[in-house]
């Protein structure tokens, strides 16, 4: 149950890289180990995290050198964590209002022993809400306005467009119909740590195609089991099969599943969080 400790469900299998690192080795190795965050050390204590989102915003859309600075001057820091007692539904509040994904969990004597992500909460509230009855659909969620750029637009200028209006992801097009979808996940793997001219070369060479959206009449479990399946944190909504809605964000379905209304712990606790977010500004998808 979501009313359960993050000590349930945290990874305790932690990607690490000392402080002195280089940032382009530490891409390198996210890559390599398939990971969206790794855990800066120095002296084997954790001081930072670095995430695709630092990517995105301190490295691809900066001057810096990534084959000489450290990991030190782009990481995030200090570490966010939660005590490993901590329920999961606070958890995702604090992931949610923090606008992060990950938080590291500190053991009963303040060591870091695991990590926690909204990815793994997704599973959780898609495996409780297995068959439990339900009639919402995308269509009963607010969504992001789609930001659309043209198939021949330079990395460059994407990568501009995304940090400028703080987008983790930006659908491409040709011709006014969606083509695929360009994220942070992206900027890692296909950008970063690639031998890019990224002022000359255009952003269909690297999006991920072809676009996956489901109709805003899907009902919202499946559109977060699909979003879990195929490890999707944006999900674009259609009108029609060329015409997109809106761009929804994991964190926003999230409170829309099944799982935040099967147990009065959980109901209570998330009815808190919610009005207090009712005076925040908005989450923004990342």
């Amino acid at each position: 149950m979501l009313s359960n400790k993050v000590s349930e469900i945290m990874t305790t299998d932690l990607v690490k890289a000392p402080v002195a690192t280089t940032i382009f080795s530490v891409m390198e190795t996210m890559v390599a180990e398939d990971v969206g965050r790794i855990i800066i050390t120095d002296d084997e204590v954790p001081v930072g995290i670095f995430t695709e989102k630092d990517v995105l915003k301190r490295v691809v859309g900066t001057s810096i050198d990534a084959h000489k600075a450290s990991i030190r001057e782009v990481m995030t820091a200090p570490v966010r964590a939660v005590r490993e007692e901590t329920h999961i539904v606070d958890a995702f509040a604090r992931m949610y209002r923090g606008k992060y994904r990950h938080l590291l969990v500190r053991g009963r004597r303040g060591k870091i022993i695991g990590i926690v992500s909204m990815r793994r909460i997704l599973n959780l509230a898609v495996e409780l809400g297995q068959g439990i009855s339900e009639t919402r659909t995308l269509s009963d969620i607010p969504t992001s306005l789609i930001v659309s750029v043209d198939d021949s637009t330079t990395i460059q200028a994407t990568v501009e467009l995304m940090n400028q209006q703080g987008l983790s992801a930006v659908i491409v097009s040709a011709a006014g119909s969606p083509l695929g979808i360009f994220t942070e996940r992206d900027v890692l793997k296909r950008v970063a740590t690639k031998n890019l001219d990224r002022q000359r070369s255009a952003i269909k060479d690297v999006m991920t195609a072809p676009l996956i959206a489901m109709p805003r009449t899907t009902l919202v479990g499946d559109v977060l089991a699909e979003m879990y399946r195929r490890d999707i944190r944006n999900m674009p909504v259609q009108d029609t099969p060329n015409q997109l809605r809106g761009l929804i964000a994991m964190p926003e379905i999230l409170q829309y599943a099944q799982a935040f209304n099967i147990d009065e712990q959980v109901r209570r606790s998330w009815q808190e969080v919610a009005q207090a977010l009712d005076t925040d500004d908005q989450y923004t998808p990342g």
